[in-house]
């Protein structure tokens, strides 16, 4: 005999807390030694195993799932929590379980890779702000401060529209933003989506309602996402310009980065992105050639000079000590064999940011200790209970 909706409906009233972090924070998935860090972070339990009874509370209802925690083909003693759709329809207040979609299973862990990325970034970099702020560390007051920066942290793929639409009507961004540039961006995204939701449904129809389609591009190349994106002329047809004319927010959080922080000093527009190499593919070209459409579409929104801070965040210092080397190396001209500075700067000069460009341009190279972390099972066996 299954649960009933009044038990759970109860169950779900008890922890909203946690159900409200593994849904935004998360993308409705979330490590559970992740949402312990934040249940410790916001006073929601005494204790570990307060905490397991709470979740094992939610397991039972059929609020959440609990499962093994696998990434880069290394089995961990780690869990991964995945709202059910009963909590997914809880959270977004919809009125029956038709209404929502659960979350999909998928042969690689992406989703679950990007969810553990970004609240490292919450609760080693955001979390210790508030608390030098002298706040108290809120589920609300989180999303305040992501607010006020201006973050996408939250903002899953294809929900570039709603980013812009935040900086087209901030009162304080108005006398920086050339509008009309935003607007169009805007336009472009938009279009964008109605030609996939109309492939979406053609596909459905085409196949008796079984089809789900495709709602975004799971390439990891920058140049192949810009393709996907200019629907206007074949891709043999692409120009560098036009790529880099055409990258846009929906690009950006579809390659994993993230506008982390905008701020307005002097009315000088300073701009903090961190790309998480989720898939640790360690590719220095792919990395920078990301960095000057970035610098490109900032440049297109805002009407001065901007600062563009970007961080690229590895899993571990490994990686990251390997794609500072590439990026530090030596470029040597392969026609006239002279040396031209380090190949982070070719890159750039090679995607049209110039010397004097790259003045407003810092590249740095940092990690999270995931592989430590949160692939070391053995080091953190304490945190399952079978």
């Amino acid at each position: 005999m299954g649960v009933s909706n009044a038990n759970k409906q109860f169950v779900c009233e008890k922890y909203r807390t946690y159900l409200e972090i593994i849904y935004h924070f998360g993308n409705k998935v979330m490590l559970m030694k992740q949402l312990y860090q934040y249940a410790e972070l916001l006073g929601l339990a005494k204790n570990f195993s307060t905490f397991y009874i709470s979740i094992m509370e939610l397991v039972h209802a059929e609020v959440i799932q609990k499962e093994p925690f696998t990434a880069f083909g290394k089995k961990t003693q780690l869990q991964m929590l995945t709202l059910r759709k009963y909590g997914i329809r809880f959270i977004g207040g919809k009125q029956d379980s038709y209404s929502v979609a659960s979350v999909p299973r998928s042969n690689g862990n992406e989703r679950i890779l990007v969810s553990i990325f970004k609240n490292c970034f919450i609760i080693k970099k955001l979390v210790p702000r508030l608390m030098k702020e002298s706040k108290k560390v809120t589920f609300n007051a989180i999303i305040g401060m992501l607010n006020r920066d201006y973050s996408t942290i939250l903002l899953n793929k294809n929900q570039g529209i709603s980013f812009l639409s935040k900086l087209r009507s901030d009162d304080l961004l108005q006398q920086l933003l050339d509008v009309s540039e935003v607007d169009q961006d805007m336009k472009r995204m938009q279009e964008i989506k109605l030609k996939l939701a109309e492939g979406l449904r053609k596909g459905s129809e085409s196949s008796e309602g079984k089809g789900k389609g495709k709602m975004h591009s799971s390439s990891l190349s920058p140049l192949d996402d810009l393709k996907n994106e200019i629907h206007a002329k074949a891709d043999k047809d692409l120009t560098k310009a036009e790529k880099l004319d055409n990258y846009t927010v929906d690009t950006m959080l579809a390659l994993n980065a993230h506008v982390a922080q905008i701020k307005v000093v002097n009315n000088k527009v300073s701009i903090t992105v961190l790309i998480f190499d989720i898939h640790n593919k360690k590719n220095i070209h792919k990395m920078v050639t990301h960095v000057a459409c970035m610098y490109h579409m900032f440049s297109r929104y805002f009407k001065q000079e901007l600062i563009l801070r970007v961080g690229i965040v590895s899993i571990d210092k490994f990686a990251s000590k390997n794609l500072k080397a590439q990026a530090e190396s030596m470029f040597i001209d392969f026609i006239s064999k002279e040396r031209k500075g380090t190949r982070l700067s070719a890159i750039l000069r090679d995607w049209r940011v110039d010397d004097e460009m790259q003045k407003w341009i810092e590249v740095q190279f940092t990690d999270y200790n995931i592989t430590n972390d949160f692939m070391d099972g053995i080091k953190h066996a304490n945190l399952i209970r079978r």
